[in-house]
């Protein structure tokens, strides 16, 4: 079937979709390569890759991973056998981007059916994630369309929406089930020190405690991840990816990306985030001017605080976290990239040791947590925190 890729209002590309697999087999034409996905511009770049192939690995990579927490349960609930049938749902809209599919000769227009202006049925999904049984969902049809089949990521998450504004509600992946106050703690942090960053806030569903944050992407934009802007340009072997990544940005004209970089680190390196992945940061494109405004604010930063570790197995004073593409880089190591640390003013963070504290305490029974993990907890926050002051001097 003939289909065209759209970004919002613009033809990007005419494709061939294989409605039986599920998939782009064919790109018959490309009408925007500026408005194509960076990825597939750089593939076009590049006579090692296949751009069809890039395309639908693109579009394949817009749903849900087949690494999702308890995604057999989630199958189940939405009486579906995989979850390449959601991508072939609601045109493939996201709340991250405007890219949507829709056949050659359609006249439906983006206007008449984006989630950002057009209410969405939720709650089908959101029971079928965060429910302890398949009898327990609400699915109905409805619940498949919705941005919330192309959330990406291994935690169990939907798209909700209160007061008309579109909220994203995370769980957890590790048995620990620190990630939501993780976020909390990241959110806080940011908060105190002037970082730019996605609020987050603790809520409960289903009698789970879960993350709730804003969607910062409006209407006209779209997240750029930093995998596919680092390959938009050849890296010089004499130039390390940090420096690399910097004169890429700044070469876009987007203002303040080294001290906007240096904080999100400096956050990675506070709470020791394992899992900055060149997909959990990025800019902020407008799709309908090209123009990249910003980069994206301090997000999805759940997997630290050693929440992947067993209590007897927590270490605090150093350990590893991906840094563009070393995912084995000594957190102290982080610190040679700050420019100037002594702008850092540690105080500003207050009492959030004890916050902190206090806030595990309050959810002990929710996260069955040991009161010796709580104090490994509290101590090791407070260790990285003096320790940077005194780096710092």
């Amino acid at each position: 079937m003939k289909c065209i890729l759209m970004n919002k209002n613009c033809k990007v590309a005419l494709i061939e979709f294989n409605t039986q697999f599920i998939g782009i087999e064919k790109i018959y034409e490309i009408y925007n390569i500026e408005a194509l996905p960076l990825r597939i511009k750089n593939a076009l770049n590049d006579k090692s890759k296949n751009a069809t192939k890039e395309l639908n690995r693109w579009f394949k990579g817009r749903g849900i991973p087949s690494w999702r927490k308890d995604l057999k349960k989630l199958l189940d609930n939405l009486h579906i056998e995989s979850t390449d049938e959601l991508l072939d749902k609601a045109y493939g809209l996201s709340l991250s981007d405007q890219y949507w599919f829709k056949e050659e000769n359609d006249s439906i227009e983006w206007k008449d059916i984006n989630f950002f202006d057009h209410d969405f049925e939720y709650m089908g999904f959101m029971t079928a994630s965060f429910s302890s049984s398949t009898q327990e969902s609400s699915y109905n049809q409805q619940s498949l369309i919705s941005p919330n089949n192309t959330t990406d990521g291994m935690l169990q998450k939907a798209w909700i929406i209160e007061n008309g504004k579109r909220y994203l509600i995370k769980g957890t992946y590790t048995p620990s089930r620190q990630e939501p106050l993780n976020e909390w703690l990241a959110s806080t942090i940011c908060d105190r020190l002037g970082f730019d960053h996605c609020h987050y806030e603790l809520s409960f569903y289903n009698k789970t405690l879960v993350s709730k944050c804003n969607n910062f992407i409006k209407d006209n934009e779209e997240i750029i991840p930093a995998c596919d802007l680092f390959e938009s340009v050849k890296k010089d072997n004499n130039t390390n990816d940090f420096e690399h990544y910097i004169h890429i940005l700044e070469k876009l004209d987007i203002k303040n990306v080294r001290n906007e970089l240096e904080n999100m680190f400096i956050l990675d390196y506070l709470i020791m985030n394992e899992d900055r992945h060149l997909r959990n940061f990025g800019a902020i494109r407008n799709v309908e001017t090209l123009k990249y405004e910003k980069l994206t604010p301090i997000f999805d930063t759940g997997q630290s605080m050693q929440c992947s570790k067993i209590t007897s197995e927590m270490n605090f004073y150093d350990g590893y976290g991906k840094f563009f593409y070393n995912t084995n880089k000594k957190f102290s190591d982080y610190l040679n990239y700050i420019s100037n640390l002594s702008r850092l003013d540690l105080s500003l963070l207050g009492n959030i040791v004890e916050e902190y504290k206090n806030l595990l305490y309050k959810y002990r029974e929710t996260l069955d947590m040991s009161e010796t993990r709580i104090e490994k907890l509290v101590n090791g926050l407070d260790y990285r925190i003096n320790h940077l002051k005194e780096i710092i001097g």
